[in-house]
């Protein structure tokens, strides 16, 4: 049986963490949104994606604008961002190993490929961009059906992550390094959670795919 690995993007391979407070900053500005301190937007940390859009005042209506917006600043932005330290390593690792790696990611597949390219990437088998803030698993499901004899599971950052996850349903993995708290994510129960590079390593090598848990 092949295996496949499916990563989140944002806050899980590229540090975008560290552009976020820029990004919001601009769409407060564009759209008279209530403009937060780095200490208030790490707090958010702690929010699901409802209670974030409460704490902004921001409609879900306005959310398809946002996002096409949000796409366009990273754009502008990914000269400026780099991956998590050791992730390029891992992926060199895995591909060596000979497991499928792909993306799913509410970012674009433009802004991705460009990333991938900056900072000499393994090239992934699969890239799909743009997917839902509220959910992947439309996205998860039509990968899955291009590799229908492959045994997957999904890493992510964040809480929706594992939401979408259950729904499709898919092992999930989630990292703390990215947007959400590690308490945001253990309450959601995920399949496992890990706080390192190593140890996201030590579940897909020798854990996750190779257990009958």
């Amino acid at each position: 049986m092949k295996n496949m690995i499916i990563f989140d993007f944002d806050g899980t391979i590229s540090n975008s963490v560290d552009i976020v407070y820029r990004v919001y900053e601009k769409l407060a500005t564009e759209y008279g949104f209530k403009h937060f301190t780095h200490e208030e937007i790490h707090e958010l940390k702690m929010l699901s994606i409802h209670e974030r859009l409460k704490k902004h005042h921001v409609s879900i209506f306005q959310l398809p604008k946002l996002a096409r917006k949000t796409r366009k600043i990273v754009s502008e932005l990914i000269e400026e961002t780099y991956p998590f330290e050791g992730i390029k390593d891992l992926l060199e690792l895995l591909k060596e190993k000979g497991l499928i790696l792909s993306i799913v990611s509410s970012n674009s597949k433009k802004n991705i490929e460009s990333f991938i390219r900056n900072h000499g990437l393994i090239e992934f088998d699969y890239i799909y961009g743009k997917a839902s803030f509220f959910g992947k698993e439309r996205l998860i499901r039509k990968l899955l059906k291009k590799e229908k004899d492959a045994k997957a599971i999904y890493v992510g950052d964040e809480l929706r992550d594992i939401v979408s996850a259950k729904e499709v349903p898919i092992d999930i993995i989630s990292v703390t390094w990215g947007f959400d708290d590690i308490t945001l994510l253990e309450a959601e129960e995920p399949t496992y959670i890990t706080t390192s590079i190593e140890g996201l390593k030590d579940l897909l090598l020798n854990y996750a795919f190779q257990s009958n848990h």
